[in-house]
């Protein structure tokens, strides 16, 4: 299948998705998941998104390539840092990405903090939780989330706060992430329910989950991002 094929597809299923949960799919923004994919691919899926009037976003896991592809892409289109992000590579990140997804630690918070200052940008972030406390996966716990958001709204004239991200344990039936995404959604709403809502642009906690096995149900759940890619550009070399 083409990579516009696919799209559509997914647009459909996130729809029909949306529909289910009553929400309108305006509200949910797709992250084409463009790692290892050459950059003849990003610019078939720029083409489809924008044939199809949604917007063109993709998510890089490795900065390398997030910097390369950023360079030949330009500002054109929104590229999301989501893979683990060390403490040596937050400069180039910052530099990079509009948005970075993979804020895992206090430590990597204040880096970012620090280097948006320097380079006069005012960065946007999520917060990535471990939902699943799995020890194979990066983030807060969530009994920790609220001190991270209260940091970052410290620094809110360098780091701009959009949500929070999570990647799931794996799960052989996409049904069994069910519970993690609903997890998700309690901690925002009790996020919410603390006042806390300020601490977000917007005074909206977004919530990026879901991956091309499993946001339909994410959707669901309350995603407003999802990150898809083996749905979109096929599978990946190993």
């Amino acid at each position: 299948m083409s990579i516009a094929t696919n799209l559509g597809r997914v647009l459909d299923s996130v729809e029909q998705a949306a529909r289910v949960a009553g929400r309108s799919p305006a509200e949910i923004v797709v992250v084409a998941v463009s790692k290892k994919k050459p950059l003849e691919d990003l610019l078939g899926y720029e083409k489809a998104a924008r044939e199809r009037g949604v917007l063109c976003v993709f998510g890089e896991n490795y900065l390398q390539e997030l910097k390369v592809k950023r360079q030949s892409m330009g500002s054109a289109v929104i590229f999301h840092m989501i893979g683990p992000l060390q403490s040596n590579k937050v400069r180039d990140a910052v530099l990079c990405s509009d948005v970075i997804e993979s804020v895992h630690s206090q430590k990597v918070l204040a880096l970012i903090a620090e280097s948006a200052c320097k380079l006069g940008k005012r960065q946007k972030i999520m917060l990535q939780v471990n939902i699943g406390s799995d020890p194979a996966k990066s983030g807060f716990d969530p009994a920790h989330v609220e001190e991270a958001i209260r940091l970052a709204h410290d620094a809110r004239e360098s780091i701009e706060l959009v949500g929070l991200m999570t990647i799931t344990p794996y799960e052989a039936e996409p049904e069994s992430s069910r519970k993690f995404f609903q997890a998700m959604r309690t901690l925002r709403d009790d996020l919410l329910s603390k006042g806390l809502a300020e601490c977000f642009a917007a005074s909206r906690v977004l919530l990026s989950m879901g991956m091309s096995g499993d946001y339909t149900i994410a959707i669901q759940e309350g995603a407003d991002i999802v990150r898809i890619g083996t749905a979109i550009f096929g599978a990946r070399e190993s």
